[in-house]
């Protein structure tokens, strides 16, 4: 992925990409990054360690976004899951079905959109979490200028 984004005509000279481990590379610097973004990974460690890290890497005033996943256990989340199924068939038709890369790692998400919520509003005070229609959350967070985790 890196690669392709890095063969890309029109990046920014002022645009790094970066492969490492955010939850253990000791060689990521605190509060370095203008933008930090996480989509579908945060559900495959520990989620608390997972955002309190990707706020450390994030730059006071700066912006922090997660794109992840949640497990239905309401009515309600049923429901509102099942609105997606008619726009996942389309977009299957068109595309020519489901393509992962081979050996993608796959993991179940264990937390609850409500747990996801709370724990993001506790983790990210002052965050929006949206929920999306193709099964997905947004949280938007702007790290404080000063002070915040």
């Amino acid at each position: 992925m890196i690669r392709l984004a890095r063969a890309h005509r029109h990046v920014p000279g002022n645009v790094v990409y970066r492969k490492a481990d955010y939850l253990t590379d000791e060689s990521l610097p605190e509060a370095a990054y203008d933008f930090v973004s996480a989509v579908a990974v945060v559900h495959h460690a520990p989620f608390e360690q997972a955002v309190t890290r990707l706020a450390w890497l994030t730059a006071p005033g700066d912006r922090l976004t997660i794109v992840g996943m949640a497990a239905n256990r309401t009515l309600l989340d049923w429901l509102i899951s099942a609105c997606g199924v008619p726009v996942s068939l389309l977009y299957t038709h068109r595309h020519g079905g489901k393509h992962s890369p081979a050996g993608m790692p796959m993991e179940d998400v264990h937390m609850s959109w409500t747990e996801i919520r709370r724990a993001l509003r506790r983790l990210l005070p002052g965050c929006d979490v949206r929920r999306t229609l193709l099964w997905r959350y947004v949280a938007v967070w702007d790290k404080p200028r000063e002070g915040g985790p």
